[in-house]
């Protein structure tokens, strides 16, 4: 059980924009082992995805009002919506499935923060986008895990 402040700050990494859980699952895995990080990263996909299911209309709203101010979030708009023209093909073919695939892909970009964005976006329900983001972010932290643990495996 995670009992540092070291443990903690990374425990808290997997909160942050493009960081999220999967990545914090590496630094987890070193720290506690690959049983307790996957369990604490699973959950922390969890929680996000509740979280940003809720709160990800009015944030984006907030950051289209801030971006017409500030340069740098205007970029930020910028990315988000070009992720959202690469995973509209994917949501309008499959639904709420093709939202999960485009999180769990361990990519920057595609995140559960850029998904739940996306969700909004694209008009999906929050029930829907809640049940998209935590499957994909779930994967997304198994795909980590599995590439971790065999690229350690095979690194030695």
């Amino acid at each position: 059980m995670p009992g540092s402040s070291v443990e903690l700050a990374a425990i808290l990494l997997g909160f942050l924009p493009g960081y999220e859980p999967r990545y914090a699952y590496i630094v987890l895995s070193r720290l506690l082992g690959g049983v307790e990080a996957l369990v604490i990263s699973l959950g922390e996909a969890f929680l996000l995805a509740l979280v940003l299911g809720f709160l990800a209309e009015e944030a984006w709203a907030l950051l289209l009002r801030l971006s017409k101010r500030i340069s740098v979030l205007r970029i930020l708009v910028n990315r988000v919506l070009s992720a959202q023209r690469k995973a509209e093909r994917l949501v309008k073919r499959y639904g709420a499935v093709g939202l999960s695939l485009f999180v769990a892909v361990p990519l920057p970009v595609t995140g559960i923060y850029t998904g739940s964005v996306v969700a909004v976006l694209l008009g999906l329900d929050k029930r829907s986008s809640i049940l998209s983001l935590a499957v994909g972010g779930a994967l997304s932290v198994m795909i980590v895990a599995v590439i971790n643990e065999v690229g350690g495996r095979v690194l030695g």
